[in-house]
């Protein structure tokens, strides 16, 4: 009886074994037809190396060191069960799992790619990673199995493919941060068969539409994600009350209105509306956080929201990330915000707080706080911050603090701190320059305008410091030991408006962008800065530099994107430009002694969009070829020796589309205005209407600045606005008259065509300057009256006409009423307000006449005029003299009438009479 149940259980653990062997065995195999399909996925890819691009970024904060191709490992002497990203189903053998994310992979997948060979496959990821082209059509291969798919950050292109709305399987799709086109009904075909969906984020998605009013969207969709998909029209409702929505983002769109008064979003742990179009009223604000009160990230920033921050915030108790940026919220901080248990990340900059800030109350995990571009005030204890042991962030720039702030004390207690701003924050910092402690892994510290009179010490042991900002202090030099800040992580360097008098040869050779204007340094040209071969922006104007400019300028070009120099003393010619200046955008060499041509070289740098050259002693005649920059929107060549007539060069078809600063002022050049080139200049056509906000052009930590002359005043612009466009051709020789096609830039803001020896009449056609502010034709020789339609220019604040040949009444209404006399002084012809010389009944208006530089019918020209001025002196003389001498009045009476009766009959032929 033993043996027989000994010899039972021995059978029964043999027959589990072999089982169990048996199926050891079958997980460790796949297919190999599988096999062979990822190897050859493999082969028609590339790995690259490491690029500094954004997927590279992302990856290396995810991996680490992991950070590697992942597809390295893969050969046929091993399982490929047991490659890295791939996953099998034990009991088949079948892939049903490929992640090679981050895989640092660069090639295109074409319809007949390997990768669908896969049949049972039902995850696939293969985000970040460097693919182009379009999506195929052949993921539809796909559709019995595959149930995740996610292809973000793939950059790739084109439509998405309706053949993606037959994967009906899908719990989760990420096709987000590519270049894709998503057509609506796409869009709709989705929604409606993806009916297990949880998870869809579209983000950066070319949609460009209105959303249905009503959409099939699955009951079980726990994250959407429309986030800068171009989506436009009033939000719709039904989104709203998603039950089992965790995660809504809908930012960085064109969604108008507000958000619904009636939502129900119980489960709604993210969500982010900001940067839309919206006015959100307070109440629905309220009504949205009552009933979510499971919220961790709270985004609202630029959503337009007025009064006092929602107090419905302070019970949201899970509530770790707040961004309430750029609205117009005001009143002061309540404590009860910072006390939020959970609180991680606080951004409430550029708004219209004011008062004090309740430091005493911050909850201590607190790590990001952003308190920038508000009216706060009072001064700080840098002592109340020692609670504040997980701070790694914090930024007061831009607000009226008062008092000192210790830097030394404030650094030892935060010993997380890696980021710090008090910039225009009405701190002044002070130093002891004691050896306490600094996070040897701070990055970023702005110290603009707090009344700093050196380096602080703390600086030298900030041994990855990426970004220093010490503009507008008080500091005289540069301390030798400045070279070790950073090392060669320091990319941000800003030193602009101090008293530094002298630049040491210093090796920063990671820097990117040195701001060294408004200084008094001397000296030539540093050859320490033709050695920073990854500086990307140059500003060095505003100084005493001197000398020639050195050959390694041009190739400075090769790799610098703006480079300023202006306002110094340089002499000489400008050095050739290297070939490969592709990223060069601003050139800036203004206000110096430079002499010569401009070097055709110049024309290589496609993607100039400034070329300053004003106030130096160039010559030579136009350079027409800079025609060929078909992204220059600034040329300025003002005060200079330039000469000729400007003429377009027939290489170039098109030239200066995008120009909307002209300046060659105070030059030599002759000849008719460029009538061709106004003809081309297409960004003076064009009215950009509604602008929520300014635009400016942005010449990289700095806005481009300039000055142009208006009422023989030079007028600064601090930063040159988009919509902005200039043109100023005075004081120099040109003739003829002003051609009728200046009427068709109508986003013309200013123009300036004064000092020049221009006749005929004023065009009719300048009344269409819609956009005109100031207009300057003084000084020319212009003839006739001034055409009625500039008193239609509602926007027209400065007008000159002085100094011509003009005549008639001056035109009534608008803008008119509003100029004094010296916009209209010299011309003897010219009667009626603001002028003391009074218009007689029968002076008429001046009526909508054709242009040109036709005289009129009578032929009267201006040497006629002076004629007859002589003959009547002569004659009036003759017959005064014989009146008195006779004393006959009567009959010269009647011979007066006569004459003012023919005058009259003859005018009412020329004009049509239209009265005082």
């Amino acid at each position: 009886m033993c043996n027989s149940k000994l010899f039972s259980i021995l059978f029964l653990f043999f027959f589990f074994t072999t089982i169990a062997s048996s199926t050891v065995n079958q997980i460790h195999k796949c297919h190999k037809h599988q096999s062979e399909a990822l190897l050859l996925f493999k082969q028609n890819l590339s790995s690259i190396s490491y690029t500094g691009g954004f997927q590279d970024y992302e990856c290396q904060d995810w991996l680490g060191s992991d950070y590697h191709p992942i597809m390295m490992t893969w050969n046929t002497s091993t399982d490929c069960c047991n490659w890295n990203g791939v996953t099998c189903n034990y009991s088949t053998g079948d892939i049903i799992g490929l992640d090679v994310s981050c895989g640092m992979l660069r090639g295109t997948i074409h319809p007949n790619s390997s990768l669908f060979d896969l049949p049972r496959l039902q995850k696939l990821n293969l985000a970040f990673n460097y693919f182009s082209e379009q999506l195929p059509g052949e993921i539809r291969r796909f559709s019995n199995s595959l149930t995740h798919l996610n292809i973000s950050f793939c950059l790739f292109s084109g439509q998405v493919p309706m053949d993606i709305t037959l994967l009906s399987k899908l719990v989760s799709l990420d096709l987000s941060e590519n270049h894709f086109d998503l057509k609506l009904h796409v869009l709709n075909n989705m929604f409606h068969n993806f009916t297990n969906l949880e998870k869809l984020s579209l983000a950066s998605a070319h949609i460009s539409s209105v959303l249905p009013t009503s959409l099939n969207i699955s009951s079980s969709l726990k994250l959407l994600n429309l986030g800068y998909t171009k989506l436009q029209g009033k939000l719709p409702h039904y989104i709203f009350n998603l039950h089992s929505l965790e995660g809504l983002y809908l930012y960085g769109n064109y969604f108008t209105g507000d958000i619904p008064s009636e939502i129900s979003l119980p489960k709604l742990v993210n969500f982010h509306i900001g940067q839309n179009d919206l006015r959100i009223e307070p109440h629905n604000i309220n009504s949205l956080l009552k009933n979510s009160t499971l919220l961790e990230s709270l985004h609202l920033y630029h959503c337009s929201l007025m009064g006092s921050l929602p107090k419905s915030i302070f019970n949201l108790r899970h509530l770790n990330y707040l961004d309430l940026s750029d609205n117009n919220l005001n009143g002061t901080l309540p404590s009860q915000l910072f006390t939020l248990p959970s609180l991680v990340h606080v951004s409430i900059e550029e708004n219209m707080f004011s008062g004090n800030v309740p430091f005493d109350s911050f909850s201590p995990s607190l790590k990001k706080l952003f308190l920038n571009q508000n009216q706060l005030v009072g001064g700080i204890d840098v002592k109340t911050f020692r609670k504040l042991t997980n701070l790694i962030v914090l930024d007061l720039s831009f607000n009226n603090f008062s008092g000192e702030w210790e830097l030394d004390t404030f650094f030892s207690s935060l010993r997380k701190l890696y980021y710090l701003d008090l910039s225009y924050s009405g701190f002044s910092v002070t130093t002891n320059n004691a050896n306490h402690y600094v996070n040897p892994g701070f990055r970023y510290l702005g110290l603009g305008s707090c009344k700093l009179k050196g380096f602080p010490n703390s600086v030298r042991a900030m041994k990855q410091l990426e970004r220093l900002d010490l503009s507008t202090n008080e500091i005289h030099g540069i301390p030798h030991w400045a070279e070790e800040i950073g090392g060669n992580n320091l990319f941000f360097l800003n030193l602009s408006q101090n008293f530094i008098t002298a630049l040491p040869q210093f090796q920063w050779n990671g820097l990117e962008e040195l701001y060294l204007q408004s200084n008094l340094i001397q000296g030539t040209f540093p050859q320490s800065i033709c050695n920073m071969s990854n500086l990307l922006y140059l500003d060095m104007s505003n100084n005493r530099f001197g000398g020639l400019i050195p050959q390694c300028f041009g190739k400075m070009t090769s790799y610098l994107d703006m480079i300023d120099m202006g306002n110094n003393s340089f002499q000489g010619v400008i050095p050739s430009l290297y070939d490969d200046c592709e990223w060069l955008v601003g050139l800036i060499l203004n206000g110096n002694q430079l002499e010569g041509e401009v070097p055709s070289s110049l024309s290589k740098c496609q993607s100039l969009k400034v070329v300053d050259f004003g106030n130096n002693h160039l010559n030579g005649t136009f350079p027409s070829w800079l025609g060929e920059l078909y992204n220059l929107q600034v040329l300025i060549l003002k005060s200079n020796n330039f000469h000729g007539h400007i003429q377009p060069s027939s290489a170039v078809e098109f030239p200066f589309p995008s120009l909307q600063v002209l300046d060659l002022s105070h030059n030599e050049f002759v000849g008719q205005l460029p009538a061709k080139y106004f003809e081309n200049f297409d960004s003076m056509k064009n009215v950009v209407q509604n602008n929520s906000k300014a635009e400016y052009l942005n010449m990289g930590r700095n806005y481009y600045s300039f000055f142009v002359a208006v009422k023989r005043v030079d007028q600064a612009y601090p930063r040159l606005f988009v919509n902005l466009k200039i043109i100023d051709l005075s004081n120099n020789h040109f003739e003829r008259g002003i051609p009728d096609i200046i009427g068709n830039l109508s986003s013309l803001k200013v123009l300036n065509l004064s000092h020049n020896s221009l006749n005929g009449r004023i065009p009719n056609s300048l009344g269409e300057l819609a956009e005109i502010e100031s207009l300057d034709l003084s000084w020319n020789q212009l003839t006739g009256n001034i055409p009625q339609s500039l008193a239609g220019i509602k926007g027209l604040a400065v007008l000159d006409v002085s100094q011509n040949h003009l005549v008639g009444r001056i035109p009534e209404g608008t803008q008119f009423n509003t100029f004094d006399e010296n916009s209209f002084a010299g011309n003897l012809g010219l009667c009626g307000f603001p002028l003391p010389k009074k218009c007689s009944e029968y002076t008429h208006k001046p009526q909508i006449e054709a242009d040109g530089d036709h005289q009129e019918e009578s032929g009267f020209t201006w040497e006629v005029v002076t004629l007859g001025y002589g003959c009547g002196t002569l004659l009036g003389l003759v017959m005064g003299y014989l009146m008195l001498s006779t004393r006959k009045v009567k009959w010269f009476n009647v011979i007066a009438d006569a004459g003012e009766h023919m005058i009259l009959e003859r005018n009412k032929r020329r004009f049509v009479f239209i009265g005082k």
